[in-house]
């Protein structure tokens, strides 16, 4: 008895959120017809993920998920997780600029709203990591154990991101990776702070540094560069670019391997 609440709370939470993430991008972009690029993209990420927040702050409470969301070291997780994101996004873009993809966009150099999509960003990531790895992880650790929970809520990651229009297995696959790195972290540390972070990283990094995503082009908050992946699509010449390439699963497996071999105990979130 004592599995069934929190592994039925997960699922209904699962399912809501797909619902919502079905549902709701449709409706809200009929409300951000008409206004501004940095406006509507603002006013949709923040109607979409806001209510995904809600969730995670519900069911953590709901769940009453031990220890500290942060975790015990909020600072030292945050420079940590900022490290690796960074870092895994770094090796990314390495790997596709020795692949010959990597090349200059048509637009200039550009700070225009950077600001603004650096805190929409942080509203993004921080509700999924609420959710994800605040909420469902730990819930789900406490019955089939952390290595299980950080597979199972990775591969729900994943799958939820496929409704949001990630398509094939390398991007399946990546978007798993990813999910993992996050995990991985959130264990490690005890907390979701430096998840965030490495979430963050990776996001601001790969649309508000080199401009990639959305590939090609730039999105609505600009980019320090103008950058675009071209050719094959394994490596990023496609209108999902990192997400689906090759480069993508190298770097995230250069980081998820070694925290997964990671030896010590993991600390609960």
């Amino acid at each position: 008895m004592n599995a069934v609440r929190p592994l039925g709370a997960a699922l209904i939470g699962i399912v809501l959120v797909a619902l919502w993430l079905v549902l709701a991008p449709p409706i809200v972009s009929g409300w951000t017809d008409g206004e501004s690029p940095v406006r509507g993209e603002s006013m949709f990420t923040l109607a979409i993920f806001g209510p995904m927040l809600l969730v995670g702050i519900v069911g953590r409470r709901i769940g009453a998920v031990p220890g500290k969301l942060f975790g015990d070291d909020a600072g030292r997780a945050t420079v940590w997780g900022i490290a690796l994101g960074v870092g895994a996004l770094l090796l990314a873009v390495g790997y596709t600029w020795l692949a010959g993809t990597l090349v200059p966009g048509a637009s200039g150099l550009t700070s225009v709203s950077l600001m603004l999509g650096i805190l929409v960003i942080a509203v993004q990531v921080a509700a999924e990591e609420l959710l994800f790895r605040g909420w469902l992880q730990p819930q789900i650790a406490a019955v089939i154990g952390t290595p299980g929970a950080v597979m199972l809520v990775a591969a729900v990651f994943a799958a939820l991101h496929g409704l949001g229009g990630a398509t094939g297995g390398l991007a399946v696959l990546n978007l798993m990776l990813g999910g993992m790195m996050f995990g991985l972290i959130a264990a490690r540390s005890g907390g979701i702070a430096g998840a965030i972070a490495a979430h963050w990283g990776w996001n601001a990094g790969e649309q508000l540094l080199f401009g990639l995503d959305p590939n090609p082009g730039m999105g609505p908050f600009g980019a320090v560069l103008d950058l675009d992946l071209v050719g094959a699509v394994r490596w990023g010449g496609s209108d999902q670019g990192l997400n689906a390439s090759f480069a993508m699963t190298a770097a995230l497996a250069v980081i998820v391997v070694p925290l997964a071999l990671r030896r010590g105990s993991t600390k609960t979130a």
